[in-house]
């Protein structure tokens, strides 16, 4: 899936658009560079991309020229391994730079582009909004400081933030139709207000969350397809899907939905959305946020809406959210009937009577099952007298091997795998499911459960419904116990 995705990420990267039908000359002047080759790269989201390639000439001048404007965004000049400076770039015919190596934004004078001059004017005030505040910061790390000048210290550099965000927003007031004010309003925060009047405090920071989720995009025109090429729009997606939407699934389906409508007002921002929530879930590693990535696959990436991509990467995408869904939390697991060790008996997974049931993949010849069935074996030994918990242990090969590391183990389990005679006979294998033994789903239960690798660990409950997955010894302990605390709540 990490393959596909990365593929899906060239593709995303590969839309023309946004050229205009005439040309551009940015000239960039750089004392004390001369005789080297220059890069013009752009950012797409928080990635950035060579763009354009020239050279310094033996008086420091660099130009980049074309006939098509490149899209407007925000732009890096790079060179001898290093990113120099970032400008903005937004349909303006020529820039003209000028600089030095000793210090490439303190000197830098901006000859010719209305975007690059408040942009740098921008970046000089800040720079010296922070170095104001350094030795302010450094104070409130030194040791045996008071309360009180504590307080003194966070109301000064309240105060230093409050003048740098007035800057920006006479920015967005005074000229309104620059890209630099665009890129000031996507990075805008919603304030909450205090909400004195309410003297709960947990209703208090309820409201002040709630005041923030709702508004944090309200300055984001998901129209203008230019905040891809910065790295702002990004910054503001992840931020507020790993900060601040509540970390469970359901909460955050619910806000992809409300995000990704937004997108629509232009293809090029739905196409970014889309792929980078799609991409963000499916390389989650927390517990239960492949539900995230089956909702996104089966409502977004579809054939009707995700017109960037190939019938056949579509496919792949619907078709590994379709195998996930059936296996997310709080679905019932999928039936299991496979054979024993006595090769005379077919247990059913539904028919493990217990409060917990284990549901482990494993098999004999792995490495890191070696080391977690004793784990398992140990940790289940420990619990049976405490509550009612059962393991149905299920394996690929019915062979001696298995049934040696059962007995060598100690595995005092529901030990199952798929009989050896089926994988040589397929007339066998319809032979049991037409007897009702067993089904095609248990028989290729590496299908049916998106096994690549082992051990696999589910928990299941009474019923069955699945609590947790993908789990170790260690986590299936951490699981229970919280599992037990609230029942005893």
């Amino acid at each position: 899936m990490k393959k596909l995705l990365s593929i899906l990420l060239i593709l995303c990267f590969s839309s023309a658009g946004f050229s205009q039908n005439k040309g551009y000359k940015i000239k960039i002047k750089v004392d004390g560079m001369k005789d080297s080759s220059c890069f013009l790269i752009n950012y797409f989201g928080q990635q950035r991309y060579y763009k354009d390639t020239a050279q310094f000439n033996s008086e420091g001048v660099v130009v980049f020229s074309g006939e098509e404007q490149h899209p407007g965004g925000i732009y890096g000049v790079y060179t001898g391994g290093k990113l120099l400076f970032e400008i903005v770039i937004n349909n303006e015919p020529i820039i003209d730079l000028e600089t030095d190596t000793f210090d490439y934004i303190k000197n830098m004078k901006v000859k010719k582009s209305k975007e690059n001059e408040v942009f740098f004017g921008h970046i000089k005030f800040i720079t010296k909004k922070h170095k104001s505040s350094q030795p302010y910061r450094k104070e409130l790390k030194s040791e045996g400081i008071t309360d009180k000048k504590k307080k003194e210290i966070n109301e000064k550099l309240a105060k230093i933030g409050k003048e740098i965000n007035k800057y920006r927003l006479d920015i967005i007031d005074n000229y309104p139709n620059l890209f630099v004010s665009v890129i000031f309003k996507t990075m805008k925060e919603p304030e909450a207000p205090k909400f004195e009047e309410i003297k709960n405090d947990s209703l208090r920071r309820l409201l002040r969350y709630e005041y923030v989720k709702t508004r944090f995009f309200d300055d984001v025109d998901f129209s203008d397809a230019r905040i891809n090429y910065t790295p702002l729009y990004h910054n503001k997606l992840d931020k507020y899907f790993k900060s601040i939407v509540y970390p469970m699934p359901d909460s955050i389906i619910k806000e992809v939905d409300v995000i990704v409508a937004k997108s629509k007002a232009n293809k090029e921002i739905f196409k970014y959305t889309v792929h980078h929530l799609l991409s963000h879930y499916d390389r989650s590693k927390i517990m239960g946020m492949d539900a995230v990535f089956a909702h996104i696959g089966l409502n977004y990436y579809t054939h009707e809406l995700a017109y960037w991509a190939d019938s056949a990467q579509i496919v792949k995408v619907q078709d590994r959210a379709r195998k996930l869904t059936p296996l997310l939390l709080g679905k019932t697991a999928i039936n299991l009937s496979l054979m024993d060790t006595s090769g005379n008996k077919w247990e059913s997974l539904h028919k493990v009577s217990a409060d917990y049931t284990v549901l482990i993949f494993w098999e004999p010849s792995c490495g890191h099952c070696k080391k977690e069935m004793p784990k398992l074996v140990h940790y289940i030994d420990s619990m049976k007298s405490i509550i009612d918990i059962k393991v149905y242990s299920v394996s690929p090969h019915h062979n001696e091997e298995w049934k040696k590391f059962i007995r060598d183990n100690n595995l005092d389990f529901i030990n199952v795998s798929v009989p050896e005679e089926v994988y040589k006979d397929q007339k066998i294998a319809t032979e049991y499911i037409i007897k009702g033994y067993t089904n095609l789903k248990s028989m290729n239960y590496t299908t049916t459960y998106d096994i690549f690798s082992t051990p696999q660990l589910y928990l299941l409950d009474k019923s069955k419904k699945i609590i947790a997955k993908k789990l170790d010894t260690e986590l299936l302990k951490t699981v229970i116990q919280r599992e037990e605390a609230r029942k005893n709540k």
